[in-house]
């Protein structure tokens, strides 16, 4: 790995125009700053203007700077992890993951990956997160413009202006009095909030409002639902295309270890995740069944009837070609019990005559001229009353044998 050192002062301008892969930044109290890549000395660009240090990264990097560095980063195409830098933080775009610990005031463009920013001492302002963002333990103002995916929340002591959350919203406390809450919500909003929480709501939802929060009274007027806890020094305003679902705080922080405070904590913890659980279940059932609606029931029957449709059609073509083939097989019979009857009959008509001569030669007479044998029309006329199945063969022997006169 190759390494390269700037001398500097404890709060520098750094300017990063662009990371062509992932960049790590930290935080140090050292006077310098220090860059590693990967590869060679090829990959970085370095230069000053003034008191601000601009430098470009060709290959995955990492950079190391005072904690109180003004830094600016324009580009990462990559994955982007800064951690316990205090000075002011601005970053362009983010091709892929950003991961932020210990920050001072942050300005975030694009985050294409997904967001976990966390620790932030001053304002943080984000215009678009195009995947999940969790977001927890900002000391100042949070404003966002856009969260594609799902948004969790918590510890957001300056408020927060989310005007658009694409997936759900999952907001913990605190709620600090004085401060206001403010989020759009495509989907489902679930919200925790403390037992000592003074705070007023107004929810709107185009699904249902649901509370298991205790003493919380909500009334509703012109699709927006209100109430208060305590003395209502905070607001929260929630707009959702789905449901609302406010649940008390339960102790997570123990992870269940409550037994050295009491059976009867227990029983409240347990409570606590049973409410919150039905709630939860609930939204979601009723939410799930609202989706099935009208249209998707109508193309579903239309679905069904042409595989009925179809069925059906493919039984009558296998039925006809059962019919046809019974019919050609009758058919054939015909012919050949009709042939079989004409070669008995032609026998017939050979033996007779043979007998006829044998009895007279022993008579001593001259035979008398024959009758002219049956005509070919006749003997087909016979042979089609048997393919037709108006004689049997029988019958149809004798009645040429008839013919003959004999």
């Amino acid at each position: 790995m190759w390494t390269q050192t700037f001398e500097t002062d404890l709060s520098p301008v750094v300017v990063l125009e662009e990371c062509l892969g992932d960049l790590a930044v930290q935080g140090t109290d050292e006077p310098r700053i220090t860059v590693s890549l990967r590869d060679d000395a090829e990959m970085l660009s370095f230069r000053r203007e003034g008191d601000s240090v601009l430098l470009t990264l060709l290959a995955d990097a990492q950079l190391t700077c005072p904690r109180g560095a003004r830094l600016t980063l324009a580009a990462v195409r990559g994955d982007l992890r800064v951690r316990e830098v205090s000075g002011p933080l601005t970053v362009g775009t983010v091709s892929g993951d950003g991961i932020l610990r210990q920050v001072g005031s942050l300005t975030l463009g694009e985050i294409f990956g997904d967001l976990s920013l966390s620790d932030a001492s001053g304002e943080v302002r984000i215009r678009e997160v195009f995947g999940d963002a969790r977001i927890q333990e900002v000391d100042g103002s949070l404003s966002v413009r856009a969260v594609r995916g799902d948004l969790q929340a918590a510890g957001l002591r300056g408020g927060a202006t989310v005007e658009s959350v694409g997936s759900d919203l999952r907001l913990r406390p605190p709620y600090i009095p004085g401060a206001t809450y403010r989020f759009g919500v495509s989907s489902t909003a679930r919200i925790v909030v403390p037992a000592s929480a003074s705070l007023r709501f107004a929810l709107r939802a185009g699904g249902r409002v649901r509370s298991t929060l205790p003493g919380l009274v909500l009334t509703e007027r012109e699709g927006i639902w209100t109430g208060s806890l305590g003395n209502g020094e905070a607001l929260l305003e929630v707009v959702a295309g789905g449901h609302v679902v406010l649940v008390p705080e339960v102790a997570e922080e123990a992870r269940w270890e409550t037994w050295a405070v009491g059976l009867e904590d227990i029983g409240a913890v347990v409570e606590a995740r049973i409410s919150e659980a039905m709630a939860l279940l609930e939204a979601r059932l009723e939410e799930s069944l609202r989706s099935v609606d009208k249209e998707e029931i109508r193309r579903r029957v239309e679905r069904a009837a042409e595989r009925a449709r179809q069925a059906a059609e493919r039984y009558a073509r296998e039925a006809r070609e059962v019919a046809r083939r019974e019919a050609e097989r009758a058919r054939r019979e015909a012919e050949r019990e009709a042939e079989r009857a004409r070669r008995e009959a032609e026998r017939a008509r050979m033996q007779a005559e043979r007998a006829e001569r044998r009895w007279q030669r022993a008579a001593g007479r001259r035979p008398e001229p024959s009758r002219p044998p049956a005509t070919e029309a006749e003997i087909l006329r016979v042979l089609r009353l048997v393919e037709e199945g108006k004689i049997t063969p029988e019958q149809a022997a004798e009645l040429l044998a008839a013919l003959e006169g004999r």
